[in-house]
């Protein structure tokens, strides 16, 4: 585990918070404060809109941002002070899931704390439902620990959150329906492929959002098994990580991929 942990220490290209890496230092470095921090920099797309909070059109384009460096670029650039220092929530970025989940990962991995994100389904936002979410996991020094950085929940268990190649492998083996793996709009097939290209590709630390940029998802009905496609996503969920992409490079997620 100790190889493992060095390189999940270690920034990625999406994680690494290049200009801004001096703005940890103050920062506590406990991993659930640290998320609470996160929190006080981001706001929701979807607790905006419930709030009826408004956002210019180039504060809500920020949703589509990759990476850390940018999305502290954006956070800073609405309000310049210390990352520690708490924003009201109408100068917050607007973002999503993957930007806590990410932030959060890249703010871990500055303090020293081994972290990854996991792409996957939350079980806790509708009942009887697995929605599309993102969150991180951080090493303890015993074993990893599950958190939304969204939410505030920690130590989440299967129960809670099913990662994407967890998710794949349930409903591949007939154990979990794909109908009910979804985002509120999109269910089963297509979403079960994405969020275990998005999840495979987070484990090999390229942390980006959405999958419009792989064609070889793009099969039609997207919602249906495809038995040559699944068969080849069956190899992913199982691979060694770094291997897949070895195998089926057009599977690797590329660093400024943007979700839509």
């Amino acid at each position: 585990m100790e190889e493992s942990a060095r390189f999940y220490r270690q920034p990625s290209v999406t994680s690494d918070l290049g200009r801004h890496r001096d703005r940890v230092v103050g920062l506590p470095a406990e991993p659930e404060t640290l998320g609470a921090v996160v929190r006080s920099l981001l706001v929701h797309n979807h607790t905006a809109k419930v709030r009826g909070l408004r956002f210019s059109a180039g504060r809500r384009a920020h949703i589509e941002t990759v990476g850390a460096e940018a999305i502290v670029d954006n956070v800073v650039g609405i309000d310049s002070a210390p990352l520690d220092r708490a924003r009201p929530v109408g100068r917050r970025m607007y973002g999503f899931c993957y930007h806590f989940a990410l932030l959060h990962c890249a703010l871990l991995r500055a303090v020293g704390t081994a972290a990854r994100v996991r792409c996957g389904f939350a079980g806790y936002f509708a009942k009887g439902r697995w929605i599309d979410h993102w969150v991180v996991e951080y090493w303890d020094g015993s074993r990893w620990v599950l958190t939304d950085s969204q939410t505030g929940r920690s130590d989440l268990t299967r129960d809670d959150f099913q990662d994407g190649v967890t998710a794949w492998k349930l409903c591949r083996a007939g154990a979990a329906q794909p109908a009910v793996y979804g985002n509120g709009e999109l269910w089963g097939w297509d979403e079960l492929r994405g969020s275990l290209i998005n999840d495979v590709g987070a484990l090999d630390k390229v942390e980006v959002a959405g999958w419009y940029w792989c064609d070889r998802l793009q099969v039609e009905p997207l919602d249906q098994p495809h038995e040559e496609l699944d068969q080849v996503l069956d190899v992913v969920s199982v691979a060694e990580v770094g291997e897949c992409f070895e195998l089926y490079p057009d599977l690797r997620p590329p660093a400024d991929a943007v979700a839509r």
